[in-house]
């Protein structure tokens, strides 16, 4: 599993990521969308829980779910107030009751690169949502692999965090190839190289609405990344938000 692998630097290669703002973003969608206010949220595809710890701080209990133990041994190491963690893949989710809201962020969505797989992970979470429940999630758009991933190469190089980052999209299959290469600086002034290869599938929006319906949502929005905006044409990141019938 790639993350296992960088489990332990994982907040170190996300510190730019700024949790609370999605969070506060998180908690308005609930303000907006639903009418019950939520108490319990599925934070699904946690990794090292720092989403969790951020809606947790808002207010909510928590439920952590995540394929990887090595990212929820990370988790686990912080503060697990009013937050349990559950070492289960989206497609295998298994609660103990339901809860008012899920969420899945930073492209886990796209991490699951099979039609049929994705298509049982939304009918496990519907299946643990109330009524008129929310899912919220997020993707990286067509867009956005055939523009500015596609084939291209970035690196950065920074006193602490330096990466290569290859990309290979096949527009025919909808799979993109990442091939990240880190060198990290540890307390000894060395750095220690970790090597992740990544695929994620691109959805089209018929795609996720045509699963989304089949496993009893429907549609309640569609958003620009951060933003109550609709997504533009060039937008690299979108919010889905799904409500249980």
């Amino acid at each position: 599993m790639m993350y296992d692998c960088i489990a332990d630097v994982y907040d170190i290669l996300m510190k730019d990521v700024n949790y609370a703002a999605y969070a506060d973003y998180i908690d308005e969608i609930i303000a907006r969308y639903q009418t019950k206010k939520s108490e319990i949220i599925l934070d699904v595809g946690c990794g090292t829980g720092s989403l969790t710890c951020a809606l947790r701080d808002k207010g909510y209990s928590m439920i952590g779910t995540d394929p990887s133990r090595n990212m929820l041994n990370v988790a686990c190491a912080k503060d697990t107030t009013n937050i349990q963690y559950i070492n289960q893949a989206m497609e295998h989710l298994n609660l103990f009751g339901t809860v008012q809201t899920a969420v899945s962020l930073l492209d886990c969505i796209n991490h699951i690169t099979d039609r049929k797989r994705l298509q049982k992970a939304f009918d496990r979470v519907s299946l643990f949502l109330e009524s008129e429940g929310l899912f919220i999630f997020d993707l990286n758009t067509v867009y956005k692999f055939e523009t500015v991933l596609a084939k291209n190469t970035y690196f950065d190089l920074s006193a602490d965090v330096s990466y290569t980052w290859m990309n290979k999209y096949n527009k025919k299959t909808g799979l993109c190839r990442m091939e990240i290469t880190y060198f990290i600086k540890n307390q000894q002034g060395c750095y220690k190289r970790y090597d992740t290869c990544n695929i994620e599938r691109a959805y089209s929006d018929k795609e996720i609405i045509d699963m989304a319906n089949r496993s009893g949502f429907e549609l309640a929005d569609m958003l620009d990344d951060l933003s109550f905006d609709k997504p533009k044409k060039n937008s690299t990141r979108k919010f889905i938000i799904l409500k249980k019938k």
